[in-house]
Formats: C-alpha cells, structure tokens, sequence
C-alpha cells in the first residue's frame, strides 16, 4: 500500500514540473512577439523633477534585556607529588687566604771584586725601606785598571783609568704631586796612551804619567716636580731645573744651568701639550771663553683608540751662540693598529738639534784635546717608518728604516799637530743617513730570554772621504738563563762593522778597521737570598781591537767577586 501511494507521489510531482516549465516558455514567447512590436521613439514632455519622500523616525531607546546566567562550578583536587631530578652539587673546596705581604727589600747592597789589568771593583748602594711618604738613599761606585797595553810595535804603555760616582738621591710623595732631588759628582781619570807609532819606531817618545795624563770632575744637581692626579681633565706637569760644573785637569771649566716644562691636558679625548725648555752653557778655555744658549718650543696633540695612535706638533728652536741660527722641526707620528700588539706599522716625521757642549763632547769622545769645544748639529730632517709587534704569545719583533739629513755633523780624527798624534779633534760636514734596523726578542720559557738587533748605516758625505770611525753596521746578541734558583748565566755578543779612519802617512790618506766581534759571559751563584758569587769575562775572544784609531782595548779580562745585601 506504502509502494503504491509513494509512485502516486512521484507521478504527480512530475507532472507539475512539466506544467511549470511550459507556462514559462509560452510566457518568454509572448513577451518576445510583443517586444517587436514597441514604437522605440521617446518624447519628453518636461524635466526629469526627482522628490524624496519623507523619512519615518523610530522613536525608542535602547534597554536592556535580563538574561540570566548561571555561573560554571568545577570541582577539581592536585595530589602533591616530588619530582625527582636526580642532580648532586658538587662539594665546594674552603677558599685558601693568599698572602698579599710584599717581598722583603734591604736597606743595602754591596759588591766587590777584583780582576786582572788589577782591576778592583766596588759598588754600594744604601736606601730606606717602603714607604707612602718618602724615598732616600745614596749610591757609590769604584772601577779602576792600573794595567798596561801592547801597541802595534809591540811596545806596551800604560793605561790605566779611574772611574768614581757619588749620587744622594730623594724623593717626597704628596697627593697630587712628587718632587725629587739627585746630587751627582763624577771623576774620571786616564791617559792618553795612543801614541803613533808609525812616527815613533825607535826610540820611544817621551811617555811620563804628567805629560799624558787627563783627569776630569763633574759635580750637578738636579730638582723636579711632577704631578701625580687621578682625575682624568687635571692639567699634567713637570718642571725641571739642572745644574752641572765640568772642569778638567787643565782648568777648562764649564757651567750648564738647564730648565725644562712639559704640560698637557686631555680635551674631550684629545691630549693637547706643550714642552719649553732654555739650556744654557759656559766655557772658560785657556785662550777664549765661549757661551750657547738653546731655547726650545713644541706644541703638540696627540691621541689613540683601537685603530690609531698619533702625535702632531712641530719645535721651534732658537741656537744663540757667536752666530743665532733658529730651526723649524716637525713632529709627527703614526702608529696604525692593525691588530693590537700583533701587527703594529708606524710611520714618523722629526727633526732635532744635538748640543755639542765640552761635557757632552768628552763623553763621547774622552781623548779629545782638552778645552774641545764642538759647534751644535742639526738633523734637519728625520723621517722613518716600520712595522712592531709579536710574533707569538712569547716573540715580538720591530723592523724599520730612517732617513736624516745632518747638518755640521762632526767626525773625529787625530791632531796631527802634536808630537804624539794621541789626541782628536773634529771636521764638520753635511751628511744623508739611512739606517736600516731590525730586531726580535723572544722569551719561550721564564728562565729564558734573549734579543739580537742589528742596524745597517749607510752614509753619504759631501766634504770628507769618509765617515770618519763610523761603523757600517753593529750587530748585538743579549740572552740570560736561569738554570736554577741558584745559578743564573748571561751572554752579550757585539759585532761592530768596517771603519774607516784618516791617516796621513798611507798613500790613500785612510785606513780601514775590519769587523771586530766582542764577546762577555756573565755568571752568578746565588748561594743565599743574601749572598751571591758572581764571575764576569771580556773579551773572550782575547783580540785586542781599536776603539778609536791607536787606541787599542784590553784582551781578555776578568773579574771575580761577591755581592751582598745587608
């Protein structure tokens, strides 16, 4: 019955979407024949006039409605439960104090010995213990060789030599500054054994102790104040007043008085300085008297951080002697970090004038004629670049060249107007200078250290044939090894280059020194904190060698001694 009902059902749905359609096609066809028929003209009869009609406004407010809610209700419990992790600390050690006490230091020191040539030797110092407030002390040395030395004939003359010093020195530390005293008084005594002895073969010339014998004091003192501020904007200072009085055995006497400033200031980053400075010197020679005064001015700025460092400035110098010159030097120096004290390049440009007094003449050259007094030489120009740094944790190295042009550079060469030819004194000439430098250090174990430099100098003169004995280049090798707490060594090896001398009774009017190698061997037993044994040879190689022309060194020397601190 359902079957037959749901067919019924189905039939008449059928037919109504059949009669549905046809009506919808009989309707497109009539509307379609009466499209055709339209009249398509339009008149317009007046302007189209548009109206709005009126709005309707709803008049009610907002309220509202309750709704009512029920609040959610949970009933939950948290069972406690340790979570184990399974991690134990480690035990921490009891920390250890260590001790901050300072080594201890002794009030005094001294060191005796004696060596072949009979050469006793004598050192001591005194000085105070620690202190915030003060430092004093004094200082004493003795050397002297009363031996003899053979000449080129084979003829040995005397040529013995003194050396004493006598320093008191102080110090008193305030809170913003320090200020220093140090009273020095020096004798050097010697004789001027270098005879020539291609003049005098046979006999002998006339050599009694009074006819070559020089003898030499220094007495001088010297004051500074410095400052000593923490804060980082404070004006920096430094003043310093010198006095010396130099005489010799033939009563040239010389007075050099020497004042000295330096300021500078940091200025945001930038230090900004300023260096004066007036040395004044008087001689009174057997026949003349003669005076220099030299006044100096450098400003500066200077500044660094991680990439650079640099240094511009310039010095005005004013030289007031028989003759007022006045210099112009620039001053300039830059370092470029590369890579901090790995690979450190640096180039630089300078100038400075050398003051040539009786004093500083005769430690440069102490057989000159007495009385000397030498004209001051400028390098008018310096300029140099090279490169710094390490080449490990334990080797750092430097190499760089140099380029001066001198001007009165003076050259030592014998007087021959005395009978002997055992005296200097010096010819001037304008002179170019490259110098070429390198040296490396290196430390691989604490016990152990050692450094080799070498310079090479090339000279170019324009009066003299040579420059006069100069070296063509030095060569040094220092090294020191602990072997012990107890036994400590030292080596120093020296290689001096070929020089040239003058000697008039050559055809070529020179002569040349060969390379000449000085090696010394240094060696301590500490036997205690107190007390140490010490043996020191010169000369290993037991050549005796010109130090300046006929003046021929010691051959080989010792010295045998103690030490010890009181």
């Amino acid at each position: 019955m359902k079957a037959k009902n749901n067919i019924m059902i189905k039939s008449a749905c059928k037919f109504r979407i059949i009669l549905l359609l046809s009506v919808v096609f009989i309707s497109i066809l009539v509307l379609r024949g009466k499209s055709q028929e339209l009249n398509k003209e339009v008149y317009v009869v007046r302007p189209y006039e548009p109206t709005l009609s009126d709005a309707n406004k709803y008049n009610f407010l907002p309220a509202a409605d309750d709704i009512e809610t029920t609040a959610p209700s949970f009933n939950y419990s948290i069972t406690p439960r340790r979570l184990g992790n399974g991690f134990e600390p480690d035990p921490i050690k009891a920390a250890k104090t260590v001790t901050t006490s300072l080594p201890k230091i002794y009030n005094s020191w001294l060191k005796l010995g004696m060596g072949n040539y009979v050469t006793p030797v004598a050192e001591f110092n005194i000085s105070n213990l620690r202190s915030k407030d003060y430092a004093y002390g004094a200082y004493i040395y003795h050397r002297s060789s009363h031996g003899k030395i053979r000449l080129g004939n084979d003829e040995k003359v005397p040529a013995g030599y003194v050396i004493n010093n006598f320093n008191i020195y102080g110090k008193k530390f305030y809170s913003k500054a320090t200020l220093s005293a140090n009273l020095r008084m020096d004798q050097n005594a010697f004789k001027y054994y270098g005879y020539n002895t291609q003049i005098y073969a046979d006999p002998l010339p006339a050599m009694d102790h009074d006819s070559i014998r020089q003898r030499t004091y220094l007495a001088g003192i010297d004051l500074d104040l410095g400052s000593s501020y923490d804060e980082v904007n404070a004006i920096n200072y430094k003043f310093n007043v010198s006095y010396d009085y130099f005489i010799d055995r033939l009563k040239h006497k010389e007075s050099n008085v020497v004042v000295k400033t330096s300021l500078n200031k940091d200025f945001y980053g930038l230090l900004g300085g300023l260096d004066l400075s007036l040395d004044y010197s008087h001689l009174n020679g057997s026949a003349d008297s003669i005076s220099n005064t030299i006044f100096r001015f450098s400003p500066y700025i200077s500044k660094q951080n991680s990439d650079w460092k640099f240094v511009l400035g310039f010095e005005g110098v004013a030289d007031i002697a028989d003759i007022t010159n006045f210099y112009f030097y620039p001053r300039a120096h830059l370092d470029i970090i590369i890579i901090e004290n790995v690979l450190v390049p640096f180039i630089g440009l300078s100038g400075e004038l050398h003051k040539n007094s009786y004093k500083n003449t005769f430690a440069e050259n102490q057989f000159i004629i007495p009385g000397t007094y030498l004209k001051n030489h400028s390098g008018n120009l310096i300029a140099y670049a090279g490169i710094k740094g390490n080449i490990s944790s334990v080797v750092r190295f430097r190499a760089d060249a140099s380029y001066t042009k001198f001007k009165n550079y003076h050259f030592f060469v014998n007087d021959t107007l005395l009978p002997l030819d055992n005296q200097f004194t010096a010819v001037y000439d304008d002179i170019d200078l490259i110098t070429y430098h390198g040296q490396i250090a290196a430390q691989p174990v604490q016990a152990f250290q050692i450094m080799l430099d070498g310079k090479y100098y090339d000279y170019k003169t324009f009066e003299e044939a040579k420059p006069w004995h100069m070296p063509d280049f030095k060569i040094g090798l220092d090294t020191r090894y602990n072997f012990s707490s107890k036994f400590t060594a030292g080596l120093e090896f020296t290689l001096t280059g070929n020089r040239w001398v003058r000697n008039y009774s050559l055809p070529e009017e020179m002569d040349k020194f060969k390379p000449v190698a000085d090696i010394n061997l240094s060696l301590n037993y500490h036997f205690s904190k107190l007390f140490t044994l010490f043996a020191d040879f010169y000369n290993l190689t037991g050549r005796s060698y010109m130090i300046w022309n006929q003046y021929p060194s010691q051959r080989f020397n010792f010295l045998f001694g103690f030490s010890y601190k009181l």
